[in-house]
């Protein structure tokens, strides 16, 4: 895991320095630059595979690519074994894209199964592809700069550049031609019969937890954590799960309970109203948000990843569950017709909402936060289930995540296993934490922002200290005020952008 950076055909050399300098965070470990004139490339590096002989940038055998790599591909082993007359180097997965791409352009890339973002150029051409894994997991955004291109693992990285800069959309990837898509979720097709959903979950976990050391889970104690943790410590019982509590929180008695039921190693982070209001300008500068929802989900796991950081340097989580199979509330205040769209848009903007937010809580700290739930075949399974499988009527309860809660029956209590949503911050307390009302709307701070009440008022304020050069006039910054119905879109409109 590593913040990447890159500018191309930039006259001024210093907007690399300039971008590359505001995600060390995201790279604790080592730091390294290669300017071969028209490009330059850097890596702030997490080193988790091959921390001895990964260091990045990377150089193909040949010396005539060049490569920087955020993400981990779980199957580069296998890939390695398909391409295994290519003089590897390292030991670490970034490398398979050398033979991948070179071999087989960027069609490759739906070979890979993971979560990564990368940039990669021939140095005899002046090619180059920057692509992106196909849910949005880890984040890549860029900006184009009179004739050239400046690439960043975070949007904080182009706050003082002039422009509009976009993000590249999940399962996209960029070239001198312009934007294009590789990955699609196939066609959707109902099947007549249950498919092995447990099969398939123990075998995307398994996939995501790391071969040895020690490693954590973040545990709420809620249906999706708790599956991670149960079927994790079959794979590698060096876990130690994650908790964080205000006073009088529900999570830490369900997660206790739990940890206890696995012989799992377990660590409450009790945390005071102070600690949350300490924390929360640096929650909103690398979160890139002040829209309440996503403050209020953002600071527990702020604070937690703070605390792991001691320990591990991989977490996982369940995060995407609730996105795939039906497990949020609103629904039930919608009419069922509309359930499917309902859950394919959150689906969709996963990449903008809580999978920004578990990114930077986590990486503000140096530690890579995996999301099993969003292994590609588990994801294409549970798409392809029908509501019928996913919300289910029983004794007049509404049970959401039906499928999910039977294919685990047997492994979990059940007061875990049938226990209803509770979202992460009020499962926390943190949600139960309130501003002070005393709020001046006279400031010229709110002028062309979404600011519709006292709290986002307050998160605004702290934003504008953190980016006081951003506009509201750029779609892209002006979403840091929500959580649905984005301005900042992509389409045909990029199509050519970086022809010259």
């Amino acid at each position: 895991m590593c913040a990447i950076a890159a500018t191309l055909d930039l006259k001024n050399h210093t907007i690399f320095s300039q971008v590359f300098s505001l995600l060390k965070h995201r790279g604790p470990d080592e730091s390294a630059i290669v300017d071969e004139g028209w490009v330059q490339l850097g890596c702030h590096r997490l080193a988790i595979v091959d921390p001895d002989g990964g260091a990045q940038p990377l150089r193909s055998a040949d010396n005539r690519w060049l490569l920087v790599f955020n993400g981990e591909i779980y199957n580069f082993h296998l890939l390695r074994e398909k391409f295994s007359n290519y003089p590897f180097r390292t030991q670490t997965d970034g490398e398979i894209l050398f033979p991948l791409i070179e071999r087989e352009g960027p069609a490759g890339l739906n070979q890979l199964r993971g979560m990564f973002t990368f940039v990669l150029v021939n140095l005899t051409t002046r090619e180059f592809l920057a692509a992106r894994d196909p849910f949005g997991i880890k984040p890549l955004y860029f900006l184009r700069i009179d004739a050239g291109l400046t690439i960043a693992s975070e949007l904080k990285s182009f706050a003082s550049l002039a422009g509009r800069p976009r993000f590249v959309p999940p399962g996209h990837f960029i070239t001198r031609k312009g934007l294009e898509r590789y990955y699609r979720i196939p066609s959707r097709k109902w099947f007549p019969r249950l498919l092995p959903v447990r099969q398939i979950l123990q075998e995307a976990i398994e996939r995501h937890v790391p071969s040895n050391g020690p490693y954590g889970v973040l545990l709420s104690g809620g249906l999706d954590s708790s599956i991670v943790a149960a079927l994790a410590t079959r794979f590698n019982p060096n876990l130690t799960a994650y908790t964080v509590s205000m006073p009088g929180a529900v999570d830490e008695i369900a997660a206790s309970e739990l940890a206890k039921e696995l012989k799992i190693h377990h660590t409450v982070l009790h945390v005071s109203r102070d600690e949350v209001v300490a924390a929360l300008p640096m929650v909103i500068r690398h979160l890139e948000s002040f829209n309440p929802v996503m403050v209020r989900n953002a600071v527990p796991l702020y604070l937690l990843a703070q605390k792991a950081r001691n320990d591990v340097k991989v977490l996982l989580s369940g995060d995407g569950a609730d996105e795939l199979f039906a497990g949020y509330d609103y629904l039930s205040s919608l009419p069922q017709r509309f359930w499917p769209e309902a859950i394919e848009s959150g689906f969709n903007n996963l990449h903008r909402t809580e999978l920004q937010r578990v990114d930077r809580m986590t990486m503000a700290h140096g530690v890579e936060l995996r999301v099993p739930f969003l292994d590609t075949r588990l994801v294409e399974t549970a798409i392809n289930l029908p509501i019928s499988e996913k919300i289910r009527r029983v004794k007049g309860r509404q049970i959401s995540k039906w499928v999910l809660r039977q294919a685990v029956a047997d492994l979990l209590p059940p007061e875990i296993c049938w226990r209803d949503k509770v979202p992460f911050a009020e499962g926390s307390g943190v949600g139960e934490f309130t501003w002070d009302r005393q709020v001046d709307r006279t400031s010229n701070l709110i002028s062309g922002w979404e600011c519709s009440d006292d709290e986002t008022l307050n998160y605004l304020k702290l934003w504008k200290k953190q980016f006081p050069e951003v506009s509201a006039d750029i779609p892209i910054w002006a979403d840091a005020a929500r959580y649905t119905n984005f301005v900042e879109e992509y389409g045909h409109s990029l199509l050519g952008l970086f022809r010259q």
